[in-house]
């Protein structure tokens, strides 16, 4: 299993328009992501700050799909709220945050 995550910090006061924005996320979006195989993906807020975890079958997948923005006015409105958003370098996604700890039960 493939596995990343990353950390974003939103302009003060930004939690809601952020929320508002992922409810529901636009349908080309979950399309792609589904292309893209992923196929778990949760994203957790605590202030102002936003946190994601996704899971997905292939590097090369993964790149492949989301190279192209298939919704680049919702992708502008995500960016416009954010303070700090660092993107990885490798892949056109927000950059991978280090993993320090995993735990895999039975």
């Amino acid at each position: 299993m493939n596995q990343a995550a990353f950390h974003l910090v939103l302009k003060p006061e930004m939690g809601q328009r952020y929320e508002d924005l992922h409810s529901p996320v636009p349908p080309e979006i979950s399309d792609q992501l589904g292309q893209a195989g992923i196929y778990n993906f949760s994203i957790f807020r605590d202030g102002d700050h936003i946190f994601g975890v996704l899971n997905y079958e292939s590097e090369s997948k993964i790149k492949e799909f989301l190279a192209k923005d298939v919704s680049p006015k919702w992708t502008q409105d995500i960016i416009s709220i954010c303070d700090y958003r660092e993107v990885d370098s490798d892949l056109p996604l927000l950059k991978r945050l280090a993993r320090v700890f995993r735990f895999e039960g039975a």
